[in-house]
């Protein structure tokens, strides 16, 4: 019989996947306070440092845990945080926040000024392995104006700064040596216990600064097999289940007990990658016939079981992503029109790409090489499907800057909605296409200094219209990964970029 404390002390055997989305759980009654629940995923957590969060699932104890100056809402927006209020210079290169009064963190030392600089020097040194370094790269300055006034001067305009800094959490540097395993945090948590890769212990922290969390505990585990923790969801053993099978979503959300969290505007994209600067795909008419040779619809039924949306015009962004382009070349499934542009770049009947993929993992992947090669061979073109260890496949392609010619490169993105954030990917040394476009470049920079919002989304619709041109990569679709609650809670809302939050949760 499936119950917490085995689930807690499974061993992760499932396939890791990144969740997306925006969607809150749907009341259920009255709200009650107090109380515990209990929460699943495939991953463990293995330590306990957000700066240098190894895997996306780490994210859900950021909300939990600690603050950032600024926060993403329920409905997507870049809210204040720690931070009360901010402004900048005209030329968005210099940011002055001002700080709320009276929070503490979970060891009782105040929250400063200095204490933000000290945080952002840490998450700035070069010895720190941050995600969050290409965010705020532009930083050239951080300084305390005063006991609650922090400001911040930037080697280029910025004007969307609160959104690039949402992710870098405020930390008490003094207590460094043992965050990783007893984190000091300003949230509304604390942890209670912790065994790496098997399972997280929070408790209310009853002096946070913000509106009081009603749970008493959040108890975070490992599912160490997916059949099992479906289970356990059904019977109530668990309370939230991340990122839900694919295959048994439709079966739970007919359930009553039940409820599904999905993303309002997913952010999570399978990216197939080719090197844009060797044959055949250095030519833009060989990445656009690529592109116009792939079955979407199939491949979202089939690989991903109907989970996300297409997309036709193969952008990042999703169609309910406000700066979302609409006016953009279509690239619906066309063998004759793929054909064509092959033949114009010089891949014709009998020649051979290459499906670069991983064995053992990702079976979407593997299923949307099998659709591909299907449409490749009704116009003549072999796809040899090479699945491989992940040493080999990373070793191929990865970082930016190799050769890796004929090759088709299944890999996978979760990011913010923000386009900043998103569509950055495709800046020089980030995406392993190799792709390089001054226009491109131009029109990134112009829409990241832009501070009118209108005028910004004009300028991301260059951006978008260029890579819709240029095809420097492969889009097929936006996946949404759905998250399974049980239908007493609510308040469980997860972001664009994958990051579950359960701060406000109440059953």
């Amino acid at each position: 019989m499936f119950n917490r404390k085995a689930f807690a002390g499974g061993i992760l055997a499932a396939t890791l996947v990144l969740t997306a989305g925006c969607a809150a759980g749907d009341p259920a009654g009255e709200a009650s306070t107090g109380g515990s629940i209990t929460v699943a995923a495939a991953q463990g957590i293995p330590q306990l440092n957000p700066a240098i969060r190894t895997f996306a699932w780490e994210e859900v104890l950021f909300p939990l845990l600690w603050n950032g100056l600024s926060k993403t809402d329920s409905q997507g927006d870049i809210v204040p945080d720690l931070a009360e209020s901010w402004e900048s210079t005209a030329d968005q290169k210099t940011w002055t926040f001002a700080l709320r009064d009276g929070v503490t963190f979970s060891n009782g030392e105040a929250l400063t000024a200095a204490k933000v600089v000290a945080s952002f020097e840490y998450y700035l040194d070069g010895e720190t392995a941050t995600q969050e370094a290409n965010k705020i790269s532009m930083v050239s300055g951080v300084e305390a104006i005063d006991e609650l006034t922090v400001q911040f001067t930037l080697d280029e305009p910025v004007a969307t700064f609160p959104s690039a800094i949402v992710w870098v959490k405020v930390l008490d540097i003094d207590s460094l040596d043992t965050i990783d395993k007893d984190p000091i945090g300003t949230g509304p948590f604390t942890v209670e216990a912790f065994t790496p890769d098997d399972s997280v212990t929070l408790v209310r922290n009853d002096d946070y600064f913000g509106e009081a969390p009603a749970l008493d505990e959040i108890v975070l585990v490992t599912a160490a097999e997916s059949t099992s923790a479906v289970t356990g969801l059904r019977s109530g053993d668990l309370d939230v289940l991340w990122s839900v099978p694919a295959g048994d979503v439709d079966q739970l959300e007919g359930e009553s007990s039940i409820s599904i969290v999905r993303p309002e505007s997913p952010s999570q994209w399978p990216s197939w990658e080719m090197d844009t600067t060797s044959a055949p795909f250095n030519d833009v008419r060989a990445r656009q016939a690529l592109a116009y040779a792939i079955d979407r619809e199939t491949i979202l039924e089939a690989a991903y079981y109907g989970q996300g949306v297409v997309s036709p015009t193969n952008n990042a962004l999703s169609e309910n992503n406000p700066w979302f382009n609409a006016d953009l070349t279509d690239y619906s499934y066309d063998l004759e029109m793929s054909k064509k542009l092959f033949a114009e770049a010089g891949v014709n009947e009998g020649d051979t790409l290459v499906w670069w993929g991983i064995a053992g993992s990702y079976p979407e992947w593997n299923t949307s090489g099998e659709i591909l090669q299907a449409s490749l061979k009704e116009i003549g073109i072999n796809l040899d499907i090479q699945n491989n260890d992940i040493g080999t496949w990373v070793d191929d392609f990865y970082p930016a800057g190799k050769s890796y010619p004929g090759k088709i490169v299944p890999n996978f993105q979760s990011t913010p909605p923000e386009p900043a954030y998103s569509l950055n990917f495709y800046l020089p040394g980030r995406c392993e296409c190799n792709w390089v476009d001054d226009e491109f470049l131009t029109a990134f920079s112009g829409a990241l200094a832009e501070p009118d919002a209108d005028a910004r989304k004009a300028q991301w619709a260059t951006v978008q219209s260029v890579i819709n041109e240029q095809v420097p990569l492969i889009v097929p679709l936006q996946s949404t990964v759905a998250t399974g609650t049980s239908s007493e809670l609510s308040g469980v809302w997860v972001e664009g970029g994958g990051q579950l939050h359960l701060e406000s949760v109440t059953r």
